[in-house]
């Protein structure tokens, strides 16, 4: 089974993007200011920590730019809950108050923006982090002046407060974001065909294409149309004809093989795939396959399609550019009677 049709990521959607990477700046700036500060304070040891992971916090901003969102917040949960197990035992104070702020932030926030696996692997981070300083504050391997002041009692508060976070928080985000991914699955996902509607195949493109660009790779849109299906509507009726649709969507989705390839249905009668990892030499070849797999007889019906393709990036590097490209291909192939797909080098 093609991976054409799987469903849209709501991680790498636009909200999602943007609170990552408002984390992402947040964290990076909040790590360089404490940097200063505890330089200037004398806090040498403190200090050089937090340089060094200024640079970590950077870095995730490369994984939002590709679009794996979850990734940068595993990276900057786990520069955080290190960061700070190093600055507990460095910490004259010792393990008390700021221990439960600071690890129960990070476990709050990955309870609310991680999937499960990834929160449940933040957790474990967490606990086996903290317990590490505890051990050694009560054992006196660190800095605190105050040790004696310490004792198991406060290990356990320390569980207990950050368990309430994790649960509430994951409680949380288990109810409210579900049923926001399942408003987001409804506003992306074509109902007729469970392909993706024309706002999510244009989301979800624009992030592919993203991530190839910085990969140096390449990509084919390819758009097909159905041939006069307002006549197919009022010949056998809207209910038969949603079955022809969805027909049309699940062979599209076949053809071409296993590849990682993304096709939505993109207006009533149009249909458009986007082929990843596809070079200029075969992209007419992949645009073929996809052209002919829209033209089969069905339900008494004989449906054929027009279809066009243009290639990334040498015709165009954005999806809304490739898919006027497209487009254009399939009115160039609708006027022929025969050959009926239109590449990028006719329309020279």
């Amino acid at each position: 089974m093609s991976k054409w049709g799987a469903p849209y990521d709501p991680g790498s959607s636009e909200p999602m993007t943007a609170i990552v990477r408002v984390a992402i700046v947040v964290v990076t700036l909040a790590l360089f200011f404490a940097t200063s500060f505890n330089a200037m304070l004398g806090n040498r040891d403190i200090a050089i920590l937090l340089a060094l992971a200024t640079p970590l916090g950077i870095s995730a901003w490369g994984f939002a730019r590709a679009g794996h969102n979850e990734a940068a917040i595993m990276l900057l949960c786990t520069v955080l809950v290190t960061v700070v197990t190093f600055i507990l035992v460095l910490n004259p104070l010792g393990v008390h108050d700021v221990a439960v702020t600071a690890y129960g932030g990070v476990v709050l926030v990955g309870a609310l923006l991680l999937s499960r696996r990834a929160f449940f692997a933040i957790v474990g981070l967490t606990l086996i982090a903290a317990s590490s300083a505890f051990v050694a504050d009560l054992a006196g391997l660190t800095r605190s002046q105050i040790g004696r002041h310490s004792d198991w009692p406060q290990f356990v508060d320390f569980l207990l407060i950050t368990s309430v976070f994790a649960v509430l928080g994951r409680v949380a985000a288990e109810r409210l974001f579900g049923s926001l991914g399942d408003a987001h699955r409804a506003s992306t996902k074509d109902p007729v065909t469970g392909l993706l509607n024309r706002s999510g195949f244009m989301m979800a493109a624009a992030m592919r294409l993203k991530a190839l660009h910085a990969k140096g790779e390449f990509a084919v849109l390819v758009v097909v149309d159905i041939d006069a299906f307002r006549r197919v509507n009022i010949v056998i009726g809207h209910q038969a004809a949603d079955h022809i649709l969805g027909e049309v969507g699940q062979r599209i989705s076949q053809a071409g093989g296993e590849g990682e390839h993304i096709v939505g249905r993109v207006g009533d009668d149009e249909y458009a795939v986007l082929g990843l990892g596809i070079d200029e030499e075969h992209a007419e070849a992949f645009a073929r396959v996809v052209h002919d797999s829209a033209n089969f007889d069905f339900l008494g019906v004989s449906l054929r399609s027009a279809a066009g393709y243009a290639r990334f990036p040498r015709d165009a590097h954005g999806i809304e550019s490739l898919m006027l490209g497209a487009q254009s291909g399939v009115a160039i192939a609708k006027a022929r009677e025969t050959d009926r797909i239109s590449g990028p080098a006719e329309r020279i």
